[in-house]
């Protein structure tokens, strides 16, 4: 978790000092989260909010035909080490395609064909 900086701001506009002590409060007490997921009144995915953990959701719409490689775009600016898949829609196992990882991108397969997920690059 990384603890923002406190940032002094004249009296009317007030500080950031409530959110600085709540940082420290969480990493203290090891609130680790990887963040939530938005909705609106329909119940309809709005967005995924990371937390305090280094990492991007991202969701793959569609893998295409079983085992070819697909493309996910993770924005890290750095070398992921790794992936979770949080949700999918039907059967299949996700697995590194051979191609090397970049600082934008990571290459993956997944033996199930059209697979859509939700996955957690870190």
């Amino acid at each position: 978790m990384q603890i923002r900086k406190y940032q002094s701001s004249p009296v009317d506009e007030g500080d950031n000092l409530p959110a600085v002590l709540k940082d420290a409060y969480k990493a203290l007490r090891g609130n680790i989260s990887f963040g939530k997921q938005g909705f609106n009144k329909q119940s309809v995915n709005l967005n995924l909010v990371t937390d305090n953990i280094d990492g991007n959701f991202d969701v793959i719409s569609d893998t295409g035909l079983a085992d070819t490689q697909f493309t996910v775009t993770h924005n890290l600016n750095r070398q992921p080490i790794g992936y979770f898949v949080i949700r999918q829609n039907k059967a299949g196992s996700f697995y590194d395609s051979g191609t090397a990882w970049t600082t934008t991108q990571i290459f993956l397969k997944c033996s199930g064909a059209n697979v859509a997920a939700t996955i957690f690059v870190i």
